[in-house]
């Protein structure tokens, strides 16, 4: 399978938006017999060569439910069957897989571990071997290097579409298959900044997977299964064997890809364990409990731009703290369902905040101009407060959060419109602070252009740009403590907003934390957001907890 290094699968944030999905439907595992699934590597390839289709074959009579191939493309576009590169360790050619056309690729012949057999094999053609697993065994893709919607008109056209799993090695192929075939269950290995349980459900919050590998950890085995994803564990290894077979199975695991399909097989029908090992189902992690009120209306806007979303605790009260939090999407896009569930799921279900997330009116075709999306807010925060008391919930502060155009809103009514001083901190992701900085907004630039719609005037000197900038309103105050996120490379909101925010709140002598990533672009990417949103946890824990 995978020998050099793993992929883990990213989602990049779209323009002024917290997080962004895919619409799609329900993606499911295909059904197995055996809630164990045995996933032959490469087929069964104790005497034939791996990835042959005599392999495959091997590996349906084994008894196996999963068959591992490796899916790659010949220089003249056909989808066919190799592990490698190139065919130098496998063959009896030379050179890149990808350099060869799909004449010279019939012409090699696979190497054969069995020295006395004298069949010429052959590298398969992936029509091939979707035909031969067809209602037999099922697939598990590992998609080396092909064009994603070929693939998926060829699993169609073989009626192979309930009897696939894709496992993803190149960022850009998760959104692609999202797109082309949103059905489709897909599979990724975890990648080294997830290093315990909460991390990897932060993780799974943003990435819709079905399946992960390579979690050795008890605990974050469970958390996944928690969570609905399966998890499949390597052992193939020159010595696999019963201990290696063990020491998964004891980690309650979904499934095993092994070398050995066929022993394994049956060393596990011979246990008893072809549905894994005795599980007590008391011990797997409960998903927090809490509620929610969708779709409330604040105010008289037409269509959804005055709704918001509640998610309160079991057990609320009186005293039970409010954070509401302000979707990104350039002032004239983005929905308040934007906020991650997983981290409704912390803040709310484990850590007993009530979390609101708000919608507000959007520029439309020179409609809604500035300053309407703060009078919004304004008239949001009004009405919690006047409910407080009947649905029980502390409104006589908040915190603020916001994505953005988000961030932009939440610092802007923090340091400026906040009469009452309700506001009590604000968590920045990455938001514009001072919209009269013409240096980081060149005429023309997506930011102009964005900031010119959003206020209506291309002046960046207009009193209109200085009303909208929450820089100039800081003083010592109306500032608050503030936490800031922001990509070094963010060729949207220039890094310097952030910077620039927090020199000067250090210079009130407020509270400030500036968290950057230098890799990182408008928005974060999937492992990025790991550490934000523990970070965004620990800050709120220390200056707004929730008891």
């Amino acid at each position: 399978m995978k020998y050099a290094q793993r992929y883990a699968i990213t989602l990049l944030i779209a323009l002024l938006s917290i997080f962004t999905g895919v619409a799609q439907t329900a993606p499911v595992l295909p059904t197995s017999k055996n809630k164990l699934v045995v996933i032959a590597h490469r087929g069964n390839h104790v005497n034939v060569p791996e990835n042959s289709l005599a392999s495959y074959e091997e590996a349906i009579k084994s008894g196996a439910d999963y068959v591992e191939i490796d899916l790659r493309t010949s220089k003249d576009g056909i989808l066919m069957i190799h592990h490698d590169a190139t065919v130098d360790r496998m063959t009896n050619g030379k050179g890149n897989v990808s350099d060869k056309t799909w004449a010279e690729l019939q012409s090699l012949q696979l190497k054969n571990p069995k020295a006395d057999d004298p069949t010429a094999y052959r590298i398969p053609e992936f029509r091939e071997v979707l035909r031969l697993c067809k209602n037999r065994i099922h697939i598990y893709l590992d998609f080396k290097n092909a064009d994603v919607a070929e693939t998926w008109k060829q699993i169609q056209a073989e009626g192979m579409e309930n009897q696939i799993v894709v496992y993803l090695n190149k960022v850009p192929d998760y959104k692609k298959w999202r797109s082309v075939a949103p059905q489709m269950p897909l599979m990724t290995s975890l990648f080294d900044e997830v290093k315990n349980k909460d991390q990897l459900r932060y993780f799974l919050g943003q990435v819709k997977i079905e399946a992960l590998d390579n979690i050795y950890d008890k605990e974050m085995v469970q958390a996944a299964q928690s969570e609905g994803v399966s998890v499949w564990l390597d052992v193939q290894s020159p010595s696999e064997g019963p201990e290696a077979w063990n020491n998964a199975l004891q980690k309650g695991v979904n499934g095993i890809q092994t070398d050995q399909p066929e022993a394994l097989v049956k060393y596990l029908n011979a246990n008893g364990w072809r549905n894994g090992l005795s599980q007590n189902a008391a011990s797997l992690p409960k998903k927090p409990s809490y509620q929610s009120l969708l779709d409330v209306s604040y105010g008289d806007a037409e269509g959804k731009q005055n709704l918001l979303d509640a998610f309160y605790p079991d057990n609320h009260n009186s005293n039970t703290k409010l954070i509401v939090y302000i979707h990104g999407g350039s002032w004239n896009r983005g929905d308040k369902s934007e906020f991650p569930k997983q981290l409704i799921e912390e803040l709310v279900g484990n850590r007993g905040y009530m979390v609101v997330s708000i919608n507000y009116r959007l520029v439309k075709e020179g409609q809604n101009l500035f300053p309407a999306q703060i009078e919004d807010v304004k008239k949001a925060l009004e009405f919690l407060s006047s409910k407080a008391k009947r649905y029980g919930f502390n409104g006589n502060e908040f915190a603020l959060m916001g994505g953005s155009a988000g961030a932009h809103l939440a610092m802007l009514y923090a340091y400026k419109h906040d009469a009452k001083k309700q506001v009590k901190t604000v968590v920045n992701l990455w938001g514009p602070t001072d919209l009269t900085d013409k240096t980081i907004r060149p005429d023309g630039s997506d930011a102009d252009n964005t900031v010119i719609r959003f206020l209506g005037t291309p002046d960046h000197k207009a009193q209109i740009c200085v009303d909208a900038s929450p820089l100039l309103h800081l003083t010592k105050e109306t500032s608050v403590p503030t936490i800031s996120f922001h990509g070094v490379e963010d060729p949207l909101v220039n890094v310097s907003q952030a910077e620039n925010l927090h020199k000067k709140l250090q210079s009130l002598g407020t509270l400030s934390q500036l968290e950057l990533y230098p890799k990182e672009k408008h928005g974060m990417s999937a492992s990025a957001a790991v550490d934000v949103f523990s970070k965004i946890v620990a800050w709120l824990e220390k200056q707004y907890p929730a008891k």
